[in-house]
């Protein structure tokens, strides 16, 4: 990962997307000066947030990497926004070592980084059970849902015994950051590894390990930049609680690495919204809408999208999206259900200044009280 001597290095961070209450702060100007910011409820975003969720596209394929790679090393200009698309859009191929030779000959660090990142991305993604944990109902002895219901509703019973099945866990999270200008191309921020560990009781314990590679004693909140906190179980929980009056409408099926999903956009009004977002002193609550991939053999998400809307044209930030990935991961003795994978971005309306989060969890293990996390 390059951080060139001279060069702007602008500081956003993550540290937590497991959830409801979220913590962000915005930097404004460049160099920007963070402004803390906290987003309440279903929060999670996209790069590309202007042209929505499918403008993404499909994950990468090794000649399209080094194609753009090899003129970029021609023309002598750097590779920070491939890392980017990397890291957003992920790949659609093994990575190997023979390929990260390739990227470190053409003075591409920072793409072999990305491509590493995003092989874990795709192997947490298709990863399958072994030993899938059987979902929490009020009565063992009712199926979760019945077939004869309407598909969505499936997925609701599901998802919504999947929220009282959670483990207690401890999780590595780690977070490439990005910044734009006005829809220019991105450039390399920093590097972060979180530790968390999270419990229903407790909700979660954040403690930032390493910045840029190199241990730290420093906080999430000195490190400054783009951050967030909250409880993971919330997300679920809030899109499809009844007060909510959450409106879904059957998308189609879309192609997620090789595994055809069912695809649902949904919209939470802003009258129903619990989602609070908050710049300083200015505060809104805002309307969110988004999209589900659904595994259409176990009607689990795997895939969760959400853009925020209604937000007032004087408040500070103008779009705040997200997109989170699901993968089958061992806790204890048992395989769950759990993030794998998101992105997160905010936009300043002012400077029109985007910060980007790309985060990997990783090292999911049992949460104890005498644990340590490392």
């Amino acid at each position: 990962m390059r951080h060139q001597p001279g060069r702007s290095v602008w500081r956003p961070t993550l540290a937590g997307l497991l959830g409801l209450g979220v913590a962000l702060s915005l930097p404004l100007g460049l160099p920007p000066a963070p402004v803390l910011a906290q987003i309440g409820a279903a929060q999670t975003a996209e790069a590309t947030i202007s042209q929505g969720f499918s403008s993404i596209g499909p994950p990468l394929r090794a000649a399209e990497i080094e194609g753009r790679v090899r003129e970029a090393y021609l023309r002598n200009r750097e590779v920070d926004d491939v890392a980017a698309d990397i890291d957003q859009r992920g790949i659609a191929f093994e990575m190997t070592e023979a390929f990260g030779r390739k990227m470190r000959f053409l003075r591409a660090a920072q793409v072999e980084s990305a491509l590493w990142r995003a092989d874990e991305r795709r192997q947490a993604v298709t990863a399958r059970p072994q030993r899938p944990v059987a979902l929490m109902t009020d009565n063992p002895n009712v199926p979760v849902y019945r077939e004869t219901q309407p598909f969505i509703e499936q997925v609701r019973a599901v998802a919504q015994a999947y929220v009282s099945s959670l483990p207690d866990f401890t999780v590595r999270q780690r977070v490439q950051r990005y910044y734009r200008v006005a829809g220019r191309p991105w450039q390399l921020g920093d590097y972060l590894e979180i530790a968390i560990a999270y419990s229903a009781e407790k909700g979660e314990k954040l403690e930032l390990k390493l910045h840029n590679g190199v241990s730290t004693s420093l906080g999430l909140d000195e490190v400054g930049g783009l951050t967030s906190t909250g409880q993971f179980a919330g997300l679920l929980k809030s899109l499809f609680d009844e007060t909510s009056q959450t409106t879904f409408r059957d998308a189609g099926t879309t192609n997620f690495y090789g595994r055809t999903c069912q695809v649902f956009a949904y919209v939470v009004e802003t009258a129903y919204s619990r989602q609070t977002l908050q710049v300083g002193k200015a505060r809104t609550i805002a309307g969110y809408r988004g999209r589900i991939f659904v595994d259409p053999e176990t009607r689990r998400i795997v895939r969760l999208e959400s853009e925020s809307f209604d937000l007032p044209p004087d408040f500070p930030v103008s779009e705040a999206v997200s997109i989170v990935e699901f993968g089958w991961v061992t806790v204890g003795e048992n395989d769950y259900l759990l993030p794998v994978a998101a992105r997160v971005a905010l936009t300043d309306r002012k400077d029109r200044i985007t910060s980007l989060n790309c985060i990997t969890f990783q090292k999911y293990g049992k949460f104890e009280t005498t644990v340590v996390v490392e």
